[in-house]
């Protein structure tokens, strides 16, 4: 009994090792860095997101915080879509006297940039830098 105890620890503490070496080392996805700027300017905060361009591969997307983003991407054609919305203004959340206050949002990157984008590119297994998206409003 002692010996099947033994052999089992093995077993498991084997395949936990394995599972574990498997897991720190992906090297089926990309680790993408950048800078995105509108109008000369960073983004202050936005959301970059990697979609398939074939379908066939998980999304991948990514905050951007002043101006910089990493995302870990799965390899493959992907198109690019950038956002980031600016308040515009408040109202109410309810149409009470005591209701609270919530933010107007506006998107501040162009539509050929997020829901009709133009962007597009090859995401490679491991790190790589995305060439910098310099964004024009006009």
């Amino acid at each position: 009994m002692i010996f099947k105890a033994g052999v089992n620890s093995f077993a498991f503490s084997f395949l936990l090792l394995a599972l574990i070496s498997g897991c720190s080392a992906d090297t089926k996805r990309g680790i993408v860095t950048g800078t995105v700027s509108l109008d000369g300017q960073p983004i202050a905060s936005g959301n970059i997101r990697f979609d398939p361009a074939d379908g066939h591969t998980a999304t991948a997307d990514a905050a951007i915080t002043d101006g910089k983003f990493s995302a870990t991407v799965p390899p493959g054609e992907k198109r690019i879509s950038i956002r980031a919305p600016k308040v515009v203004g408040k109202k109410k959340a309810y149409e009470t006297p005591d209701s609270p206050t919530v933010d107007l949002t506006e998107e501040m990157i162009p539509k050929r940039y997020n829901a009709q984008t133009e962007l597009k590119t090859t995401i490679k297994p491991g790190t790589q830098e995305m060439p910098a998206f310099d964004l024009k409003s006009k």
